[in-house]
């Protein structure tokens, strides 16, 4: 279910460490090319999934969704590292075959029930990003233009989240926060990296897709729920973001869900 359309949340960050197999990794609206032992970061609320239709050979990998500590020291370091690496504009880190046992025995200490096994997986997620991330300490003086919280992007955050099926403007939401459409924009941008128009249309494809996996609506009721103009409009819009249109979507990644079925008694 990690292939699925979907974004993390503030704080959120993930890693995919993919160790065989071909196919392509969407970022947004970027492609990136899975192989064996490549390494994908993703910040937080980007929206991600990995493409169905450009495997080539079957996908092994890892994905590991963490959160690092504010005013931890070792957590900060590393989010550091990690801004150091986008503002770079790199996307791809080289793995190493080995990586895999460290990561079976970060998958099997976080599945363990005791506070031991809790922080011996900390210390071994540490492990493994300080091992990845080392040959960006070198520019650790460049510090990313990515600007803090902001309180205005923070609440609209939620107000889209929370009005995903309405039809919202960027004009809309700058008055809910009563300030100019114009900074609100600016703001936006600067922390996001993308207009609030482009962010709210990916919230939406992004419920959209769940909805259209977990349930039998049409393709049109699923268009009409979360205000788009008409099912052409989803669907172009649609493939733009996932690189499916709706339809494939759906068969790929429902049929994915589906439990197997039970060969009838003799």
């Amino acid at each position: 279910w990690h292939g699925r359309y979907h974004a993390h949340g503030a704080g959120e960050y993930e890693f995919h460490y993919f160790m065989e197999g071909q196919g392509a990794l969407l970022i947004n609206r970027a492609k990136y090319v899975i192989d064996s032992n490549i390494i994908y970061f993703v910040q937080p609320r980007e929206f991600h999934s990995i493409l169905p239709e450009a495997v080539e050979k079957p996908i092994s990998y890892y994905a590991v969704l963490f959160t690092p500590e504010p005013e931890n020291s070792v957590d900060e370091e590393i989010v550091a590292l990690m801004e150091h690496l986008w503002h770079a504009r790199s996307r791809a880190l080289p793995g190493d075959a080995k990586d895999r046992f460290f990561l079976e025995d970060l998958y099997r200490l976080s599945k363990a029930a005791s506070e031991c096994s809790r922080k011996a997986a900390e210390h071994a997620l540490i492990r493994i990003l300080y091992c990845w991330l080392d040959q960006f300490k070198g520019v650790r003086a460049i510090r990313s233009t990515r600007e803090t919280k902001n309180e205005h992007v923070e609440r609209a955050l939620a107000l889209m989240r929370k009005r995903v099926r309405e039809k919202l403007s960027s004009d809309d939401l700058a008055g809910m926060l009563g300030i100019s459409e114009e900074y609100f924009i600016r703001l936006f941008r600067r922390q996001l990296g993308m207009s609030p128009f482009q962010y709210f249309t990916r919230l939406k494809i992004e419920a959209a897709s769940a909805v259209l996996v977990d349930n039998q609506l049409s393709i049109s009721d699923v268009a009409s729920r979360f205000g788009f103009e008409n099912p052409f409009h989803f669907t172009k819009v649609f493939k733009k973001c996932t690189g499916l249109s709706p339809r494939e979507y759906r068969k790929i990644f429902f049929e994915a869900g589906k439990p197997p079925q039970t060969p009838p008694l003799a």
